[in-house]
């Protein structure tokens, strides 16, 4: 079940973070920060409005990090060490993706790229 009240205060960055969630880990797997970032970046051009430039990797993991805390993603930690040796986080949605692509088709500006991720989904 989405969270409403959570989902209405998410940023801009944070629906791209949720739609390159759906969008990176087609099969349910967990997918990472900047595989997010990348399919995010794909899709400036469906966001209805004012969007200057990319949005960067930092966004991205603050987005993601945020997201969790809501519990609208799970984090895990997959195999292969960071340039720092702690592993590489990756995120999984927690809900329903359809829900949550519903619930996001109702915000004006992701609506396209709701589209978008759908169909890759189809």
């Amino acid at each position: 079940m989405i969270d409403q009240s959570n989902l209405d205060s998410a940023t801009l960055a944070e629906r791209l973070a949720l739609l390159g969630v759906v969008a990176a880990s087609r099969d349910g797997t967990p997918v990472n920060s900047a595989d997010v970032n990348a399919v995010c970046d794909g899709y400036l051009d469906a966001v209805d409005g004012d969007v200057l430039g990319d949005v960067s990797e930092g966004e991205v993991i603050r987005a993601l990090n945020r997201l969790e805390a809501d519990g609208f993603l799970t984090q895990e930690r997959v195999d292969g060490a960071s340039g720092v040796g702690k592993g590489r986080p990756a995120y999984a949605l927690a809900g329903d993706a359809d829900e949550l692509l519903d619930a996001l088709a109702e915000d004006g500006r992701v609506a396209g790229v709701v589209s978008r991720v759908r169909g890759l989904r189809e």
